[in-house]
């Protein structure tokens, strides 16, 4: 059985894996050090769907893989922004 990770943990790995501060993520997204904090640490219950579009635009994953619908690190393009989400 395959653990489900939450979106706070997605997030926090997608950070980690490019090696990003929560500083530096905020200066890169627009988002406050603080909101981005807590959208890790709060397992994303208080996260907008701007920011969820935000946050998977930038690190190139759709949605549905933030939001635990699916697993996989789905790339997307420039000329297909995440749009199910809003």
């Amino acid at each position: 059985m395959q653990v489900k990770l939450t979106i706070g943990e997605r997030l926090k790995d997608l950070r980690v894996e490019r090696k990003l501060t929560l500083e530096q993520l905020a200066s890169e997204v627009g988002i406050s050090k603080s909101a981005l904090g807590k959208y890790e640490s709060d397992n994303g219950k208080d996260i907008s769907p701007y920011s969820i579009l935000l946050l998977a635009d930038y690190y190139g994953v759709s949605c549905d893989y933030l939001m635990g619908r699916g697993r996989r690190k789905q790339k997307i393009t420039q000329t297909q922004p995440c749009m199910s989400c809003i």
